[in-house]
């Protein structure tokens, strides 16, 4: 038997691309955060996201077909917390930058992609549900580097480049 303490220690040494996924339920906005997501198929286009059973979120993408993935920027950690959390501040979008695509699905201004999908299948991922999706439309902007989840923690992604110019410069210097 794996014990869930060391099955989730373990599982945090992956980085992993930071997310928040909206829906709407009864026309009322719905996010999560999640780091469960994955591009699938090049043809068709399709996606992957995992959300818990047991979220609010997971409810509305259930009964709901369309919903938009925000790949935060390195700007956005706050938001990545704001809806990884369970308080009522969840369900506010009034103080985000957002705006709305093709298909009505909700985005944040300034991340790092935009991805706006279908649902076409789903599957039993033990206590998470994994959601294939087909992409509707997508964006990307450069100038915004991902958020980067890593032990624990936000970070910002920096080239091994940079890091070995920083570090040479201190051991010369």
């Amino acid at each position: 038997m794996i014990d869930a303490a060391a099955f989730k220690a373990t599982m945090r040494q992956l980085a992993s691309g930071v997310f928040v996924i909206t829906t709407r339920l009864d026309n009322r906005p719905h996010a999560t955060t999640a780091t469960a997501f994955l591009p699938l198929s090049v043809e068709p286009p399709l996606v992957l996201i995992c959300v818990h059973r047991e979220s609010d979120t997971h409810r509305a993408l259930s009964e709901g077909s369309r919903f938009g993935i925000n790949m935060l920027s390195s700007t956005q950690a706050a938001l990545s917390r704001r809806f990884a959390g369970k308080t009522a501040e969840r369900y506010h979008f009034d103080d985000v930058p957002r705006f709305e695509g093709p298909h009505r699905s909700l985005f944040f201004r300034d991340s790092a992609a935009h991805i706006e999908v279908e649902t076409q299948s789903t599957a039993d991922g033990g206590d998470h549900t994994i959601f294939i999706a087909r992409v509707l439309w997508l964006q990307s902007d450069s100038k915004f580097a991902p958020l980067v989840y890593h032990r624990g923690a936000h970070h910002h992604l920096q080239p091994l480049e940079v890091l070995e110019l920083t570090t040479q410069s201190r051991l010369v210097g």
